[in-house]
């Protein structure tokens, strides 16, 4: 990886928590307190998960705000370099925000006495994985090719989608009586073959962007 990319991954972070506070430091604060008050096991995990996966508009919609991207098109460090430097400026705040979810979840599981094990915690971050790196793979080129205000439609089909399935899982009741202690530890291959596929959509995801985004004109 290189040094450009990285620098702009920490220019990305920064300038993220700058200019929209609110738009980052709301949704982490949310999975916290969702995990406080609902007492569902694993749910600060969950909430971390959604969180990241519907993020991925903020740092273009800090763009526009600040008219960054015009900057980009001039700037020496290179497109590649922005739109790689994007994608792992999102996984670091995708890893932050499921980081809290997961030490919430620990913590609130250790005061109330619930039983949170391994199985629990693996499988929930598989999960988790699964669902950040879908939801990029398919958010971040979309937001390369078209900016924030053309591509703002994009920002409600993660939300539909989580929203459906959360609903169809509830009316089916396929998990009504499997506790914490009843979730297996997940198969070796399983969650191998789960993160080799993520990891495979995250590249192939991120070649594309780099091909729209060269295309755009800025």
């Amino acid at each position: 990886m290189s040094a450009a990319v990285i620098r702009f991954a920490r220019f990305d972070l920064v300038a993220m928590a700058r200019t929209q506070p609110l738009r980052v430091l709301l949704p982490l604060l949310f999975t916290v307190v969702c995990c406080v008050t609902l007492p569902v096991p694993g749910m600060g995990i969950a909430v971390g998960a959604v969180v990241a996966a519907v993020s991925a508009s903020i740092p273009f919609q800090g763009d526009e705000r600040g008219r960054l991207d015009t900057l980009y098109g001039i700037a020496p460090i290179g497109r590649t370099a922005v739109v790689l430097g994007r994608y792992l400026s999102m996984l670091v705040f995708a890893v932050v925000a499921v980081g809290i979810g997961t030490a919430t979840t620990l913590v609130m599981g250790a005061v109330r006495h619930q039983d949170i094990g391994w199985p629990l915690v693996a499988t929930m971050l598989l999960g988790a994985a699964a669902c950040v790196g879908i939801s990029f793979a398919v958010q971040l080129p979309w937001f390369f090719a078209l900016g924030f205000t053309r591509g703002r439609p994009m920002i409600y089909i993660p939300v539909g989608i989580i929203a459906v399935v959360g609903f169809i899982v509830g009316q089916t009741g396929w998990f009504d009586g499997i506790g914490p202690a009843d979730v297996l530890t997940p198969a070796p291959w399983l969650a191998a073959l789960v993160l080799v596929a993520v990891g495979a959509l995250f590249v192939g995801s991120a070649a594309v962007a780099v091909r729209v985004y060269r295309r755009r004109e800025l």
